[in-house]
C-alpha cells in the first residue's frame, strides 16, 4: 500500500517544496520509497509500500512509454497479469513485473474506459501531458481514501489523507457542522463530507477530471444498484454452491498475490474461515500465517474458535491477548486518525495490524461478508419489525424496557432490546437507521452548545441514508438495507478503520469479498440464500458443510469489538469534560449527567462516551497542529 499526493495549479505556481512536506507526512503508508514530478501546472508525490515487483524500477510517479501519461496510484490491482498478458498481445511491452504500468498501459489503450477492467482496490491520480487534464480515481467500494480541496484559484490539492492536506496553506482549518452532526449520529463520517468544511472525499465507484478553465467533472464509472436490480440467480441450491465454491476461490487466490509475506486476519467467525477454507482449496497455505486477538474479557473473546480453525486448517497460528485495560490505546489511534471515529473494533484492529506486520506485508480479511450475505444481527432485527409493527402499546413496551438493568457484557440482551423497542414506532428505513445511531436528535439537542445547535442540527444524517434508500427503492425492503449498508456502514466505518488502522503499521489489508464480480454475484441472490429462518448467511454456510465443523458454523456472532463500559474511567472522562475544545462544542454539565448516567448505571452511554472521548482526543491532536 501507498501513499499519493499532488497540487494542481493552473496558474504554474511552483508547490514542489510544498509537495514534499505533503507527501512525507504520510510516510507511515509507505516507507520504502519516495518519488515526485514536477511540470508546470502539476505536482505528483508518492510514498511506496513495495507490494508487486519491489525493484526501484516500479518506483512511482510512474510514466508510460509515450511519455504522455504520468501516475501515483494506492493499492492492488488483482487481475493485473491478465490485463498484462491481453495488453501484450496488442503491442504493449512492460519494463515491471507490477499493476502500476499495467494501468497505465490500460488507459492508453482504452482511456477512461480502462476503469472497467479493472479490479481491485485503488485510489490513483493520472495526468495526462497532451490534454493537459487532471484523472483522479478511486476504486468501487472506497477501499482506499482519496481527499481533495478544489483551490480558490482554480486546480485542486489531493492526498490520501485529509492531514496531508492541511500542510497546504490555502486549505480551510474549521470544523465542518455537518460533520459533527454526523460523527454525533454514528460515531463515524458519512460518504463525501470531512471533518474540515471544504474539504471532500472522493466517492467510491467515480472519477473526477479537472481541465484548466473549466469546472471539475465527476462521474460514475459503476453502479452498486444496478446488481440490486439485476435478476436473481435461477438454478437449484446445489448449483449456486458450486458457482460460489468457484468464484470465491479463485477471487481469494487472485487476491494472494504477493511477492513480500502474506497472512489472513482469523477470528474465528464465518468470513475469515471461509478465506481459511479458500485459501486451503487453492493450495496457498503453505507459506500463509493466520493472526488473531484475544481478550482477557470473557463476552469478548473469540482466540479458541481462531485457534480450532486454524488448527483444522493447518495453518501457522500467530495470536496475542489484549489488555482491558488500555485506554491508553484508544487516545494514541484516536490521535492519529485523519477525523473523529469511534468504532470500538478499532482497538483489536490496530494490536492485530501490529501483531501482523511483525512478520507480514499483506493480510486478507473478511471485510464485507456480512454486508453481501446479511450477516448482521440488525438485519434480523429489521425482519422482527415487519412483525411487530402491528403490535399495540409500541410506546409502552419500549417504556417498560427502559428500566431492565444495564448490563456492560458485549452488545449485551438488554442493549439489543431497547435499541429494538426504539424503533418499533419507525418506518422500516428509519427503524434500521436507528439501529446503528448513537445520540438522538434530541439527544444531541441537549449537549450541543447554543452557539452550534442549528448548525449541526440543521442536517439530519438520514437524509444520505435515505438518497440511498432512493436508489433502490423498488428492490425488496431487506435488500434495501444491505445496499444501504454497503454505501454506508461499509465504506465509511469498517474500511475507514481498516485502512487508518493497518496503514499506521505499513500493513496492507485486502478484502477478497469486495472483489466487484463476486460481490456482484453475491447480491444476485435470492434473499432466502442470504437469511432463511432466521438463520443469517445461508449459502455461505452450506458452502462450507463439508470443510468445517457446526460449532464453527452455527456457533454464535461475536463480532469484533472492545469492552469499553470497563475501559471508561473517572479519568478518560475527566479529559474530555475539561477539553477547551469540546466545551466550545458542548455543555459541560450535560456531559457531566451522560457520565453519571452510566457510572451509576441506568443508562448504557458507553457508545456515546467512547465517541465523545475519541473526539476530544482527535481535536486535541488536530488544533494542536494548527498553532506549530
Amino acid at each position: 500500500m501507498c501513499a499519493i499526493a499532488g497540487v494542481l495549479a493552473w496558474n504554474n505556481e511552483n508547490s514542489a517544496g510544498l509537495l514534499k512536506k505533503i507527501t512525507s507526512s504520510m510516510s507511515h503508508r509507505g516507507t520504502d520509497a519516495y518519488g515526485e514530478w514536477n511540470t508546470d501546472f502539476i505536482s505528483l508525490g508518492h510514498q511506496r509500500l513495495s507490494i508487486q515487483d519491489t525493484s526501484s524500477i516500479a518506483n512511482q510517479p510512474m510514466h508510460d512509454a509515450s511519455g504522455r501519461y504520468v501516475i501515483v496510484f494506492n493499492g492492488e490491482i488483482y487481475n493485473f497479469k491478465k490485463l498484462q498478458q491481453h495488453l501484450s498481445q496488442h503491442g504493449y511491452q512492460f519494463k515491471t513485473h507490477g499493476d502500476t504500468e499495467v494501468i497505465l498501459a490500460a488507459w492508453n489503450h482504452w482511456g477512461v474506459e480502462a476503469l472497467s477492467h479493472i479490479e481491485g482496490m485503488f485510489a490513483f491520480a493520472l495526468w495526462d501531458n497532451a490534454l493537459k487534464e487532471l484523472y483522479l480515481v478511486r476504486d468501487r467500494f472506497g477501499e482506499k481514501p482519496l481527499y481533495y480541496f478544489n483551490l480558490p484559484n482554480g486546480g485542486v490539492v489531493f492526498a490520501s489523507e485529509l492531514k496531508a492536506l492541511l500542510h497546504h496553506p490555502k486549505c480551510p482549518k474549521s470544523l465542518n457542522p455537518k460533520a459533527i452532526s454526523q460523527f454525533l449520529s454514528l460515531n463515524y463520517i458519512l460518504t463525501e463530507q470531512s471533518i474540515v468544511e471544504g474539504i471532500h472525499k472522493l466517492a467510491p465507484a467515480h472519477y473526477m477530471v479537472l481541465r484548466n478553465n473549466q469546472e471539475p467533472i465527476t462521474k460514475a464509472y459503476w453502479s452498486l444498484a444496478d446488481s440490486f436490480y439485476a435478476p436473481k440467480w435461477e438454478i437449484s441450491e446445489s448449483d449456486l454452491i458450486e458457482q460460489f465454491n468457484t468464484l470465491f476461490t479463485d477471487t481469494v487466490k487472485d487476491c494472494s498475490l504477493s511477492d513480500v509475506p502474506l497472512g489472513i486476519f482469523l477470528s474465528g467467525g464465518i468470513d475469515s474461515s471461509a478465506i481459511a477454507t479458500a485459501v486451503k482449496n487453492a493450495s496457498i497455505n503453505e507459506y500463509l500465517q493466520a493472526f488473531t486477538i484475544g481478550f482477557t474479557e470473557a463476552s469478548y473473546n473469540e482466540l479458541d474458535k481462531a485457534k480450532f480453525v486454524a488448527e483444522h486448517m493447518q495453518l501457522k497460528h500467530i495470536w496475542e491477548v489484549v489488555d482491558p485495560e488500555n485506554i491508553t490505546c484508544v487516545k494514541r489511534i484516536a490521535e492519529n486518525l485523519d477525523e473523529p471515529f469511534a468504532d470500538t473494533s478499532m482497538i483489536p484492529m490496530y494490536t492485530l495490524a501490529k501483531l501482523a506486520r511483525k512478520s507480514a506485508t499483506v493480510c486478507l480479511s473478511g471485510d464485507g461478508g456480512d454486508e453481501l450475505f446479511g450477516g448482521y444481527e440488525t438485519y434480523r432485527a429489521d425482519i422482527l419489525h415487519q412483525f411487530f409493527k402491528y403490535l399495540p402499546f409500541k410506546n409502552m413496551l419500549s417504556t417498560a424496557v427502559d428500566h431492565i438493568p444495564v448490563n456492560y457484557n458485549k452488545v449485551s440482551f438488554d442493549y439489543k432490546l431497547k435499541q429494538f423497542t426504539k424503533g418499533l414506532c419507525l418506518s422500516p428505513q428509519h427503524a434500521h437507521y436507528s439501529w446503528r445511531t448513537i445520540f438522538s436528535d434530541s439527544e444531541k439537542q441537549s449537549i450541543l452548545h447554543d452557539r452550534y445547535k442549528d448548525k449541526v442540527l440543521h442536517h439530519n444524517p438520514f437524509e444520505t441514508f435515505d438518497r440511498f434508500y432512493q436508489d433502490v427503492k423498488n428492490c425488496d425492503m431487506l435488500e434495501q438495507h444491505f445496499y444501504v449498508d454497503l454505501k454506508t456502514w461499509m465504506v465509511d466505518d469498517i474500511l475507514v478503520k481498516v485502512d487508518r488502522v493497518s496503514m499506521m503499521h505499513s500493513l496492507e489489508v485486502r478484502a477478497p469479498f469486495l472483489n466487484h464480480k463476486l460481490a456482484e454475484w453475491i447480491i444476485r441472490l435470492p434473499t432466502k440464500y442470504k437469511i432463511r429462518a432466521m438463520r443469517t448467511k445461508y449459502l455461505l454456510k452450506k458452502s462450507l458443510e463439508k470443510d468445517l465443523p457446526r460449532s464453527i458454523l452455527f456457533g454464535k456472532k461475536e463480532g469484533f469489538s472492545s469492552p469499553v463500559s470497563k475501559w471508561l474511567t473517572n479519568d478518560a472522562i475527566e479529559e474530555v469534560l475539561e477539553n477547551p475544545h469540546m466545551n466550545e462544542w458542548f455543555d459541560k454539565r450535560a456531559l457531566e449527567k451522560l457520565w453519571k448516567n452510566h457510572r451509576d448505571k441506568r443508562t448504557d452511554c458507553s457508545y456515546k462516551l467512547f465517541g465523545l472521548f475519541c473526539l476530544s482526543s482527535w481535536m486535541n491532536t488536530f488544533f494542536e497542529k494548527q498553532t506549530l
